[in-house]
């Protein structure tokens, strides 16, 4: 047969607590929710630029769209300079997909050694780098087939010149950023530059770009 115990004459009950140390848990409770509060306000009202702005340094790009230079003709209409579409491959180092084999046919797309490639996207404190300017869009297409997380594509272009040497001591030509160099195309390098214009994207939780 059990035996009731009454609680209300237990030794350990009827010790009575010291209220110093009721009073010093609530008030570090209390003040641990005033750090709280008080660390919100900071990041929501008082330092809210701030964090805006780190964000966006994370998650945000602006690339500048280049524009379709000029062409130049001769007197009888013939093109000696043209301009083509050319893309140009850059990464995210810190959001590229790590995929051995895919790298590996990456880097002979892009005519370079695989260890120069993996030099380029394993630098994480860039948010941006240049892999290679102004492919040819056939091999930009395979490029984009693969499909790697962190490899983007800019829409560029190159010059071309059909008449090759019999021309380049009068047209001249453009360096990797369509700048004229000599000939014609310094001459006249405002009036067929154009203006460029620009994109504000972010990175996708995904790893898309939009």
């Amino acid at each position: 047969m059990s035996k009731s115990v009454l609680y209300t004459s237990s030794p350990l009950l009827a010790s009575k607590t010291p209220v110093w140390r009721s009073k010093f848990i609530v008030a570090s409770i209390a003040l641990g929710f005033a750090g709280l509060a008080g660390r919100a306000a900071y990041v929501q009202v008082f330092g809210n630029d701030f964090f805006q702005r780190q964000g966006e340094v994370r998650f945000a790009r602006t690339l500048e769209l280049p524009a379709n230079r000029g062409r130049i003709l001769d007197r009888n209409g013939l093109i000696l300079a043209s301009s083509v579409v050319a893309q140009s491959i850059w990464g995210i180092p810190e959001d590229v997909e790590r995929d051995e084999a895919k790298l590996k046919e990456l880097a002979r797309l892009l005519s370079m050694p695989l260890q120069e490639l993996n030099k380029k996207i394993e630098d994480e404190d860039k948010t941006f780098v240049w892999l290679k300017r102004q492919v040819d869009e056939p091999v930009a297409k395979q490029i984009a087939a693969l499909g790697i997380k962190g490899i983007y594509q800019r829409r560029e272009y190159k010059r071309k010149y059909p008449e090759g040497e019999a021309a380049a001591h009068v047209v001249g030509f453009t360096n990797v950023e369509n700048i004229g160099q000599e000939g014609v195309e310094l001459s006249f390098d405002k009036d067929l530059a154009g203006h460029a214009g620009s994109r504000r994207g972010r990175a996708g939780a995904t790893g898309g770009w939009s």
